[in-house]
């Protein structure tokens, strides 16, 4: 059992594969509540600036449940932000995911680590300090390295 989790960890360690796979279609559903979760945690923020000067910001849904238990998946929630990214492709001018440092993720915390950048000509620039971690069932971006390892310019 600890093979499976230790290649589990060196395959989520890479923010590439993060790339790739937002790339991959999602799967599809029929959604049949109205209802519009807006979460109150959230480590990841993207922002996005249209080219009729409009600009939208998205937060991303850092739990995942198996039945009525939930637990932490940053990994999952990077990627449905990036192919949210890919969903207005051509629209904008700008979009950048920032994540927060803060243990608590309170959405009003300071987002001032750039881990994605897609602009405007299809060009995609990436913090390749961004790795993830994976603690029990959770995994969760590497802090440390993230604070650590970052370039000047993606740090805000």
């Amino acid at each position: 059992m600890e093979q499976i989790s230790t290649q589990l960890g060196a395959a989520l360690n890479d923010l590439r594969q993060a790339v790739e796979k937002s790339a991959q279609e999602p799967r599809t559903y029929n959604k049949t509540s109205s209802n519009v979760y807006k979460p109150e945690q959230a480590r990841f923020k993207l922002v996005v600036w249209f080219h009729d000067g409009n600009r939208r910001t998205y937060y991303s849904y850092d739990n995942a449940y198996q039945g009525k238990t939930a637990h932490l998946d940053e990994y999952e929630a990077l990627i449905k932000l990036m192919r949210l990214c890919k969903q207005y492709a051509g629209k904008f001018k700008n979009a950048q995911i920032f994540a927060t440092l803060d243990p608590e993720r309170r959405k009003d915390s300071n987002y001032n680590y750039l881990i994605y950048w897609a602009k405007w000509n299809n060009t995609i620039e990436a913090n390749k300090a961004a790795t993830f971690l994976t603690k029990d069932r959770h995994t969760v971006l590497n802090l440390a390295k993230v604070e650590m390892y970052s370039p000047q310019n993606f740090v805000k």
